[in-house]
């Protein structure tokens, strides 16, 4: 089940960490974040690259009951959290794509900060024009649109959750294209147009119901 609301919670440890870390995270931390009685269920992904753990926890709570309730991380391996909660603005599937927010087996975050300014035209480009040549890719099936509540002081404000079905998406034609248009460039003139790409990968899934 999607929720209208959810909650990024990264954490980066040492590597050495190992089964010891994995196994606190699986069998500890997230079902006590699940346990709080806040959220439908998780999608949890990691990174070799940046030894990083993702759980994408799916509420329907408002995004003001989130704040506060939910157990921080506490692991000797752990050395950086970032936790958002955002909620729903958007989503769009491909042609013909299929539940891809359960099956896809890489994740794309895509997280911006985008000034109050700026927001109009950024979502506007990205919902009229980015994600529709992005999604003609045969590995590209499924984004969803976020928008951070309450962030930090020149931290990220957009989170975009691209459900991959191949890393060969982001090698696409199609990619190529959506980086290379006249709104796009003009957009990329801005200082803050600078986002945080994260590849992830699927490795469990639990549900409160």
């Amino acid at each position: 089940m999607q929720g209208k609301t959810i909650v990024f919670d990264s954490i980066t440890v040492k590597r050495e960490g190992g089964i010891a870390f994995d196994t606190w995270h699986q069998n500890h931390y997230v079902p006590s974040v699940l346990a709080t009685g806040q959220l439908l269920n998780v999608q949890c992904y990691g990174s070799p690259l940046r030894a990083t753990y993702l759980s994408v926890f799916e509420s329907n709570a408002s995004l003001a009951a989130l704040h506060g309730v939910l157990p921080a991380p506490e692991h000797d391996a752990i050395t950086a959290t970032e936790r958002h909660v955002a909620g729903f603005m958007n989503q769009q599937m491909a042609a013909g794509a299929i539940a891809p927010f359960r099956d896809a087996p890489i994740l794309y975050p895509v997280l911006f900060s985008v000034p109050a300014a700026g927001e109009q035209d950024f979502n506007a480009w990205y919902d009229e024009e980015h994600l529709g040549i992005l999604l003609r890719s045969p590995y590209w099936p499924m984004c969803r649109r976020f928008k951070i509540h309450k962030p930090a002081p020149g931290s990220w404000t957009h989170i975009a959750l691209h459900y991959l079905s191949d890393l060969r998406a982001l090698e696409s034609k199609e990619r190529d294209e959506a980086r290379a248009t006249p709104w796009r460039d003009k957009l990329a003139t801005n200082d803050w147009f600078k986002g945080d790409y994260r590849v992830l990968y699927k490795f469990g899934a639990r549900r409160t119901m």
